[in-house]
């Protein structure tokens, strides 16, 4: 029995203590949230930041809560000076907030960052963090938050002196104010906007906002606003030299702020009413108010009042002659300043040195000093008012503030020529000091210095001269390259023409004898591949002259890789290989690249793995990597060692010599690919093995076009119909043959057609017969295309006006197409689009007529127009001797447009880069764009005489 009522009683101690112990935990996670809001009444703060670090330690801490600490030490912190020890508060409490922070949390962290950076003198700083705080505020707080934060940017900016950003940030707080806010509000915000009109020097309306900021002060009893407006209106007193006024309004601010102690802004005033001591010559006064202001800005622990206080005592040394002294407080505000970033203030301390260095006779260093203080002021006025005046001057306009801007361009050159007339000034005076120094100093330093700044400038124009012969030897040979490119092409191309063409005349006449016919057949391969030799070589060249352009078109990688590997077929049988195609691409793949170059890079990596391959195979891969396309060539050829792989890009360069030997060939067709594929942003990768094979990569970066477009079946038009319209066009084309075959076409689809040679002549026809539309050439002799829209429009023709011209790129088709015009038809025409045009202007009168077809016999317009290459060729030469520019760039224009409708495209693409190079005013590639034009006339005019087109 005693037995049991013993483990009743150990039991029920048990009970006891464990109830306890929960009741301890309850009470010490309750007493802990309590001990956090103590601790801002605790008196000192030693002791607050000594609690709060052992409450950081404290293992039962959540989240929350340790947000809450550094939340209330930092503000303790700020409430007892310790600014950069809040500002470590905040940036902990902004860290333990973590990746998916309370958004108000979150806000007040990273302003409050903001308020101790500038509190600190850090305007930099504290414009960073304003700026983050103002996207969380603009996210998740209410316009009142946000104005807050746009005044305390403005109030940065106007620290760093960037008056225009600080000016759109205060209208911005402004219109919120008014919206959202109080009088208080709008009474700071005005007094702020009243101080950046007196730094941009607008002081009638800076006196006018300030005096009424002070009548809202007083009527709200804002001691510390009225303050503030008094010490704006004594530097505004200052500026304007009204000094007795200046005096007083300073001394009253002073006043108040001694009976509140707050030492931030008493640096501050008495640098400024040392200003004004200085301005009224009582240098002894100026003395004593510097120094209260080193003094009050040593205790601010404020660098940035510190760097203007010494440069207030620059001002008082350097009158009072002691240079080094005046000297040493300059380049110590100098070294502040570009620590804060205050770019303004940075310059006027140079403007002290340049003063001292010349005092001191060292007037190499204060000629620079003060040069270095030219150009920084320069880029500060120009740069700071002009530019920004501009970006902000519409949203000003509907704010009571806004009249004041259209005058800020004004005040700017106000303040370009006040510049001026100070740099003038400081510059006339720092010569009559130097000069007064320098009767002085020495004649043997003065001859020494002399001597060794003539050794030092010979040297430098030796060196100099060196350079600039070396660059012009580099750029005359670089000439002598392109010229003898363009010439030897020229001279080479013009007998390769005949040797072609007679090759391939007899060729068709003894086609029946097979021994001649092998030996015209060799000469016909081998005078294409000189051909195809010298292509690549121009290529090359306009490549490392930046002359070669990309031709962007939408197309699909399949049709791609079927005209490539079709080409290939034929040589794969001849030698026993197999030609795999592996496409790896979603069907259809569409893209936007240079169809050319692309196809061009294929076909050498092609041909070169059927070259080198004796058996097996050799294999096309195509797939998508890497937001691009990667294209792999791979054969089992003779492969390549290591050594040759290092040498294949160069130009001219193949794996060996005997390579060359064995199986021909110039070295230039993977050099030109690897060009052309960084062109495009691509590259070309190799990996080979001797007697094994090798693999080459080229891969290009593009984007699949619209997929819908692809999914959607392609509609093609049935042949068997034709559109008959009714209606009158108008057809403005100054070319003879390509308006002929206008003409005709536009007649077999049912319209009665009216053609114009030149832009008068369209406007004159188009108004005695208003036409239903109107084919608008656009350079045309007598007035252009874009002339004769604006001349129509005017006169009250409203009717649809396509530009009808060669120039196809698509900026110039929206550059028509914002000048007026309702479309764009390009040259060659194009039927399908012709009749889409028709449709949609005459839609409402044609007639679709079945089972006929539209057949074009272009034979004699074409022969025509060949006939005419000779002729073009000889006006080419003509305009060219007389040097005729304007008349050059028409032609060409005239050339490129009709060689495109009748099918000679490499006439139509050299005169269209012509054209280009003489819009450009690129005089370096006229001479060679000339010559090759030249040469492709006289090319092309013979292959017609032969008949091998």
């Amino acid at each position: 029995m005693a037995l049991m009522n013993t483990c009743w009683i150990v039991i029920f101690t048990l009970g006891l203590s464990i109830f306890s112990y929960a009741s301890e935990q309850s009470s010490e996670v309750q007493s802990l949230a309590q001990q956090i809001q103590n601790i801002a009444q605790l008196e000192s703060w030693q002791e607050q930041q000594m609690v709060g670090e052992q409450l950081l330690n404290h293992p039962q801490l959540s989240q929350p809560q340790r947000a809450s600490l550094f939340q209330i030490l930092g503000r303790s912190a700020f409430q007892n000076g310790e600014l950069r020890k809040g500002i470590h508060f905040f940036k902990r409490m902004e860290v333990s907030l973590g990746e998916n922070p309370d958004p108000q949390l979150h806000f007040t962290a990273v302003k409050m960052q903001g308020i101790g950076w500038y509190h600190s003198g850090e305007f930099a700083a504290s414009e960073k963090d304003y700026v983050r705080a103002l996207v969380l505020a603009k996210n998740h707080q209410p316009p009142i938050e946000v104005a807050h934060i746009q005044n305390n940017l403005g109030l940065a900016y106007v620290k760093m002196h960037d008056l225009m950003s600080a000016l759109s940030h205060y209208l911005d707080a402004y219109e919120l104010y008014k919206q959202h806010g109080n009088e208080q509000d709008q009474a700071d915000i005005i007094l702020n906007i009243a101080g950046v009109y007196i730094r941009l020097l607008r002081y009638q309306k800076a006196e006018e906002l300030l005096q009424k900021a002070i009548t809202l002060f007083e009527k709200l009893g804002d001691s510390y606003g009225i303050a503030l407006s008094q010490a704006n209106l004594g530097v505004l007193y200052t500026q304007t030299s009204r000094f007795e006024q200046a005096g007083v309004y300073l001394q009253n601010a002073i006043d108040y702020y001694e009976a509140v102690n707050d030492v931030k802004h008493l640096s501050y005033e008495y640098s400024n009413l040392a200003k004004v001591s200085i301005s009224t010559g009582d240098m002894a006064m100026a003395e004593t108010h510097v120094n209260f202001a080193i003094y009050y800005a040593e205790k601010a622990e404020n660098d940035s009042n510190m760097s203007e206080a010494l440069y207030v005592q620059a001002q008082i040394f350097l009158v009072k002659g002691q240079i080094t002294k005046a000297k040493s407080a300059a380049q110590r505000s100098l070294e502040m300043n570009q620590s804060l970033g205050a770019e303004l203030r940075e310059k006027r301390a140079l403007s002290i040195i340049a003063l001292a260095e010349a005092a001191q006779g060292s007037t190499a260093e204060a000629l620079q000093t003060l040069t270095d203080y030219d150009r920084e002021m320069f880029k500060l006025l120009n740069q700071a008012l002009l530019e920004k005046a501009e970006k902000y001057q519409k949203r000003f306009e509907e704010s009571e503030l806004s009249q004041e801007l259209a005058q800020l361009r004004q005040a700017q050159q106000l303040q370009e020529l006040k510049s001026k007339q100070q740099q003038q000034l400081m510059w006339m005076s720092v010569l009559v000091v130097g000069f007064a120094l320098l009767a002085l100093v020495a004649w043997y330093r003065r001859t020494i210095e002399r001597k060794a700044k003539l050794d030092l400038s010979n040297e430098v124009a030796e060196r100099t001269a060196e350079l600039q012969k070396t660059a012009d030897q580099l750029r005359s040979a670089n000439q002598i390259k392109s010229q003898f490119l363009a010439n030897i092409s020229h001279e080479i191309r013009t007998p390769l023409t005949a040797i072609l063409g007679y090759s391939e005349s007899m060729l068709h006449e003894h086609r029946d004898n097979e021994r001649l016919k092998e030996s015209l057949t060799v000469l016909m391969r081998q005078g294409r591949h000189l051909k195809e030799l010298i292509s690549d070589v121009l290529d090359l060249s306009k490549i490392e002259a930046e002359q070669l352009e990309l031709e962007l078109t939408e197309f699909k990688v399949e049709s791609l890789l079927s005209d490539v590997t079709d080409m290939f077929h034929h040589p794969c049988l001849e030698k026993s290989l197999e030609l795999i195609v592996d496409h790896r691409l979603d069907t259809p793949y569409r893209v936007c690249l240079d169809y050319v170059r692309v196809k061009q890079v294929l076909i050498n990596l092609l041909s070169n793995a059927i070259k080198f391959t004796h058996h097996g195979y050799v294999e096309l891969l195509a797939e998508q990597q890497e937001d691009g396309i990667l294209f792999s060539v791979t054969d089992t050829g003779i492969g390549m060692s290591a050594s040759q792989l290092e040498k294949i890009f160069e130009h001219f360069q193949q794996g060996d010599n005997s390579i060359t030997r064995r199986f021909g060939g110039s070295g230039l067709g993977l050099s030109l690919s690897q060009q052309l594929a960084a062109m495009m942003g691509g590259v070309i990768k190799v990996t080979s093995e001797p007697h094994v094979g090798s693999r080459f990569s080229f891969w290009v970066p593009c984007v699949r076009l619209n997929q819908l477009d692809d999914a959607a079946p392609i509609s093609q038009p049935e042949k068997p119909s034709v559109e008959v319209f009714e209606g009158l066009v108008l057809l403005a084309e100054d070319h003879d043959d390509n308006r002929v075959l206008f003409e005709r076409i536009l007649s077999q689809l049912g319209v009665q057609v009216e053609s114009a040679l030149d832009g008068k002549q369209a406007v004159e026809k188009c108004l005695s017969s208003y036409p239903d539309l109107v084919l608008m050439d656009i350079q045309m002799p007598h007035m252009d295309g874009l002339e004769a829209l604006s001349l129509l429009r005017q006169a009250g023709y409203e009717g649809p006006i396509y530009a009808l011209t060669a120039n196809v790129m698509e900026h110039e088709i929206k550059y028509y197409l914002d000048n007026g015009f309702n479309g764009h038809l390009s040259k060659p025409l194009e039927k399908d689009k012709l009749i889409a045009v028709l449709q949609a202007t005459l839609g409402d009168r044609y007639q679709p007529q079945a089972n006929t077809e539209m057949s074009l016999d272009m034979t004699d317009l074409k022969q025509s127009f060949a006939s005419t290459l000779e002729q073009e060729r000889y006006k080419l030469i003509d305009l060219w001797q007389e040097e005729d520019y304007p008349g050059l760039q028409y032609h060409c224009h005239k050339l490129a447009g009709a060689a495109a409708v009748f099918g000679f495209l490499p006439i139509a693409d050299i005169a269209k880069q012509f054209e280009a190079a003489l819009k450009a005013q690129n005089t370096s590639q006229y001479q060679d764009l000339f010559l090759i034009l030249c040469d492709e006339l006289k090319v092309q005019a013979c292959s017609e005489q032969f008949d091998i087109t």
